[in-house]
């Protein structure tokens, strides 16, 4: 193991979120003006989550056994970047799906190769934090990249659409990731050949409560992500029933959640420390079904905007903060195929369920003259997420490693 890895890992999550950014934030801004309808939105997304109901546990498992897991990242990385290049050009739904398809069963696999291979190298726990806020610096970074791109064009050609130029960017970026990642620290697999299959041994980790409890309420909480993601950027930019931002305002709007994880994700250690883990994560679920609630009332303009903050606090206390607790919860040989199944959890099950309601939830709910009823849209995440927070608190209990695990 180097000596002090921490830059190049703090890099390889910059780059790593700005790859997935330029793809993810104008996405469904792109296909509506496509004239997609909510479910094939929804659909298109859903590929991520279809990917990762696999993807990700094979990928453990290869790491675990067999490859180094920077050299199996790398290759994604770079078999992602045709594919994003290709996408850019499609206009109908069928081939655009499969194409997103082909890069989601790549592009899954890194999120939990990132984590094992950050967890292998960083040393001290509470470094954690500190490294993977850079994820955060880069999703800002790309996000008003792509705010400022956008406004040149509003400015230079108003009316003309550029909202699918992310994909382009994002292929970009994931020629560059996929180089980066074959020169960070080598990460061999840990696992015995001998043994059984690693991610066939990770479900076992379900027999422990935490665990289970972890999995169950990130299944639920994740399974709303898609109202959110899918078609916030549709709500900010409707002119009637919503804020009526230009589409270069809402890009960079979006993006505070991930500017508040600044501060948050290097503080995470301390939070951890002074809350316990269940209060950390628990608060992290309120602050996402607030959220969600703010944006079902629909006014005033200035709290809908600052309220795109709490998903920073959502991301940092609950998404970061459950990478860690599983990292807890797993033995050393089961790490890498531990975080797949947290992937499969809130990057496949949930969302998968999630997208088909999401979509089914907006298409239902237009407005005869023409628009969304964004109160009801809304207001389903919210309800759901704030009974995740109470399932959550009453369940979970915390490893003994953890100093606030007592805490109630």
């Amino acid at each position: 193991m180097e000596k002090s890895p921490h830059k190049r890992l703090g890099a390889m999550f910059l780059l790593q979120n700005a790859v997935w950014g330029a793809q993810v934030v104008l996405l469904s801004g792109h296909l509506a003006e496509l004239g997609f309808s909510g479910l094939q939105i929804s659909y298109v997304l859903a590929t991520a989550s279809l990917a990762a109901l696999c993807s990700p546990l094979l990928a453990g498992w290869l790491a675990d056994r067999f490859w180094p897991a920077q050299i199996f990242a790398g290759w994604s990385y770079l078999a992602c970047a045709p594919l994003l290049w290709l996408a850019w050009l499609q206009t109908e739904f069928a081939p655009l799906w499969g194409i997103f398809l082909a890069f989601s069963l790549l592009h899954a696999p890194t999120m939990g190769l990132t984590n094992a291979i950050a967890f292998r190298h960083i040393g001290d726990m509470g470094r954690y934090g500190r490294i993977r806020v850079w994820g955060s610096i880069g999703w800002v970074g790309i996000s008003w990249l792509l705010s400022g791109y956008l406004r040149l064009w509003e400015r230079a050609a108003p009316g003309q659409s550029h909202l699918g130029d992310g994909l382009l960017i994002a292929g970009g970026l994931a020629v560059l990731m996929g180089l980066y990642c074959f020169s960070l620290p080598h990460t061999p697999p840990e696992r015995e050949k001998g043994k059984a299959l690693a991610f066939v041994e990770a479900f076992g980790l379900l027999r422990q409560r935490d665990f289970a409890v972890l999995m169950g309420v990130a299944f639920a909480v994740s399974a709303m992500s898609p109202f959110s993601y899918n078609f916030s950027f549709i709500f900010f930019v409707d002119p009637v029933h919503g804020p009526g931002f230009a589409a270069s305002s809402a890009s960079w709007i979006l993006s505070l959640g991930q500017l508040a994880e600044l501060p948050l994700i290097p503080a995470l250690g301390w939070l951890i420390a002074k809350m316990g883990l269940r209060w950390t994560v628990c608060s992290g679920i309120v602050a996402a079904a607030v959220r969600s609630l703010v944006l079902a009332w629909g006014e005033p303009v200035w709290l809908l905007v600052a309220s795109q903050a709490l998903n920073g606090y959502y991301i940092a206390c609950f998404l970061v903060a459950g990478t860690m607790v599983v990292e807890r919860l797993s033995p050393a040989d089961l790490r890498a195929s531990a975080q797949g199944l947290l992937v499969l959890c809130i990057r496949g099950l949930g969302p998968l369920l999630g997208h088909g309601l999401a979509g089914w939830v907006y298409d239902g709910n237009a407005l005869a003259g023409g628009g969304r009823d964004w109160q009801t849209i809304f207001l389903v995440p919210g309800c759901v997420l704030l009974a995740g927070a109470l399932c959550f608190w009453a369940l979970f209990r915390g490893p003994p490693a953890d100093g606030g695990a007592g805490r109630r």
